[in-house]
């Protein structure tokens, strides 16, 4: 098939669905439909998306356990450092620490400056986004897509975050951007030039980028492949090639130390596709795993709305009818998720969770298409159907980034917790430091330490009595602080328990997602 003929392109056309029309890009005979391609509405939902965006960056929490993890990295290491494997157990793209570590070396290593390039990139995935969609999807799906893009709960929650999440995410829209023209048929030896230069700095940036390459390389060569077209096949492979090699280097300089982690294997245990199948029970890990992206990372689950396994199907037929439209489209959106949950079996990518949120951008152009899709096949039902199906896809995610604003899911100020500690700590205090809040509270001391004696808790969670010995050596002591952020389910209850055994608690301080409770364990000496 030659570009001119591998079906409808988007521009002044319909395509008959049934017995009802879709509107595709440039039909100006669309009355019902011509408020959604208006650029007014695309540029408020732009508006929205970057509003929504600014929110959890102006609330200023502190950082979390896995914020602290890798912020202690980048201030404590030089550049050259940032290259070799990091402390606290943490991974992230060499070209995303660099440039945090250039951000924080120019405007300090506050909350602000290590979140910023995630914030920026993260805005800039909400335009790309809107330009993307406009030209890969027919108006009402486009502007469907950038609804949910716009209010997505997870992906607003990262914007803000000392991780590489959000640069995941929106590496996605880039790459996908820059190819759309060739995955549309357009030819162009400037475009391939572009494009490999893109995926080639991408894979230094975001981890999960080689996946979205894979299948923008995957459709780009079988399209010119089945075309016979010689030269369109050569500027595909030499494109290829160039991801490749930066690929290689990338892997030899950093990446091959995160595949042997066993820590981080541990930590993502469960969340590796299971090779070989062994039973039914795998099949429906595959089936879990897939309702569950749509859930989280996805943003389609909510709490209102069960949505998940709804979205899983809309995006089934989305991926159908954009395969009939203009199939290596299709398969630059569907293969990622092929090759994630491949590297998934290999042991070397958990599909699961933060991890998959490079695929959001992707997955939601085909819920948006299947959507619409389903929506106008509604229709003749009842005239409210569609709309009502596209009213709750949108509302729920908008539900959802509306409860995560009040109440943050990751929250823990220990800085509120810590001020209010030494302004009561006394001469002869002892602090007992919970583990979970050791990282948090070793970067937010580590330029004005606690004038007291402060002793770090180990995790025990195989052994839950250990809590209990650990309390007991701070036995006959008046003054005790027990110190809690990022709780592990009810261990700080279960500490809490063993301290009233001890002695009594005399003094408290709270705060979202931390606290500190003052003892006095003379007590236990004297039984």
């Amino acid at each position: 098939m030659t570009p001119a003929t591998d079906g409808p392109q988007l521009s002044n056309r319909l395509l008959p669905v049934g017995s009802q029309t879709v509107v595709v890009a440039g039909d100006s005979s669309a009355a019902p439909w011509s408020w959604v391609a208006s650029r007014l509405l695309l540029v408020a939902l732009v508006a929205l998306g970057t509003g929504l965006r600014v929110v959890p960056l102006a609330q200023n929490r502190d950082l979390w356990i896995d914020e602290a993890m890798l912020a202690l990295n980048l201030v404590e290491r030089t550049p050259a450092g940032l290259l070799e494997p990091l402390a606290w157990n943490q991974g992230a793209p060499a070209g995303f620490l660099l440039a945090t570590k250039a951000t924080i070396s120019a405007a300090g290593a506050s909350e602000w400056g290590l979140r910023l390039l995630p914030f920026v990139a993260s805005v800039l995935g909400v335009a790309g986004f809107a330009w993307v969609s406009r030209r890969a999807l027919a108006p009402p799906a486009a502007t469907l897509a950038l609804a949910l893009f716009a209010v997505n709960p997870v992906l607003t929650s990262y914007a803000a975050e000392c991780k590489q999440y959000a640069v995941d995410a929106a590496a996605a829209v880039g790459l996908l951007g820059v190819s759309l023209g060739l995955l549309r048929g357009t030819s162009g030896g400037w475009r391939y030039a572009v494009l490999a230069a893109c995926g080639a700095a991408a894979v230094w940036f975001s981890h999960p980028a080689a996946f979205v390459l894979g299948g923008i390389g995957t459709a780009l060569l079988a399209d010119a492949a089945l075309a016979r077209d010689r030269r369109r096949l050569l500027a595909a492979a030499a494109t290829v090639g160039c991801w490749l090699a930066s690929f290689a280097a990338c892997y030899a300089l950093t990446l091959r130390h995160l595949g042997t982690s066993r820590y981080l294997l541990d930590y993502w245990a469960g969340h590796f596709l299971p090779v070989p199948p062994t039973g039914p029970g795998d099949a429906v890990w595959l089936v879990d795993h897939a309702v569950d992206f749509f859930v989280y990372p996805g943003g389609l689950g909510g709490s209102e709305f069960a949505l998940g396994g709804l979205a899983a199907l809309l995006g089934l037929v989305g991926v159908v009818e954009l395969w009939r439209r203009r199939w290596p489209l299709a398969v630059a959106l569907v293969l990622p998720a092929a090759l994630a949950l491949a590297a998934s079996g290999a042991q070397k990518y958990p599909f699961a969770g933060r991890l998959l949120l490079f695929l959001v951008p992707l997955a939601l152009l085909a819920v948006a298409e299947g959507a619409c899709r389903v929506a106008a096949c509604l229709r003749a039902v009842h005239p409210a159907a569609g709309p009502l199906l596209v009213g709750v896809l949108v509302l729920g995610s908008a539900l959802e980034v509306a409860q995560s604003f009040k109440r943050p899911a990751r929250h823990e100020q220990i800085t509120e917790v810590l001020g209010e500690l030494r302004a009561r700590l006394r001469t002869g205090d002892r602090v007992y430091l919970y583990y979970g809040g050791v990282p948090a509270f070793t970067f937010y001391t580590r330029d004005n330490p606690l004038p007291v004696p402060v002793t770090f808790g180990a995790e025990s969670r195989a052994d839950r009595a250990a809590y209990r010995d650990e309390l007991r050596r701070f036995a006959g002591e008046p003054r005790v602080w027990l110190v809690f952020a990022h709780r592990y389910r009810d261990e700080e209850s279960l500490l809490r328990a063993h301290a009233e055994a001890l002695g009594e608690c005399r003094d408290e301080v709270r705060r979202p997602g931390a606290a500190a409770y003052l003892y006095d364990f003379r007590a236990a000496r004297e039984r």
